[in-house]
């Protein structure tokens, strides 16, 4: 039992591992789940106004650390003209295991129930991460919902940051 427990608490404690790990700028990669809650206007055939606020939890891939276990709000809009995104945009607050917060805008063109693409940038944050700067892209790939009003997404983003 003890050998369990203390498995599992060392376990916890490098889960929380420094976010930047030290160094002043990296690489971002990130994947995950989010699941968002949806507000739409259907004006018929594939024209759609959208907004949304959801949740999503982030893992660091492919050797990176930044943002490992982070967990982002986002809250956007998008229009979609006979199915086909032509406009989306947000801001996402990512809460970082460190506590302290980064903040990236996005926007992207997308496929409606099946996902999309596009860009982001960091635009502040808390903290070390007050001056935060970096930018990459992103893609998205929509999930069938398990409720009605909610889209289930797999994300990922990819970029740079730097630290000042």
């Amino acid at each position: 039992m003890k050998t369990a427990f203390l498995a599992f608490l060392l376990g916890f404690m490098f889960s929380f591992k420094a976010v930047a790990d030290g160094h002043s700028n990296g690489k971002v990669e990130l994947e995950g789940m989010g699941a968002w809650n949806l507000n739409i206007l259907n004006a018929g055939k594939g024209n759609l106004s959208v907004t949304y606020d959801g949740l999503m939890g982030l893992k660091a891939v492919k050797g990176t650390t930044f943002g490992d276990n982070s967990t982002f709000r986002c809250v956007g809009g998008l229009l979609s003209f006979g199915g086909e995104i032509r406009d989306e945009t947000g801001f996402c607050k990512i809460a970082l295991s460190d506590g302290d917060t980064a903040f990236i805008s996005y926007e992207g063109i997308g496929k409606m129930g099946v996902g999309g693409t596009g860009t982001w940038r960091f635009i502040g944050g808390t903290g070390k991460y007050e001056m935060i700067a970096g930018k990459g892209t992103l893609k998205r790939q929509n999930l069938k919902a398990a409720k009605s009003g909610v889209a289930q997404t797999i994300n990922s983003l990819s970029g740079t940051f730097s630290l000042k």
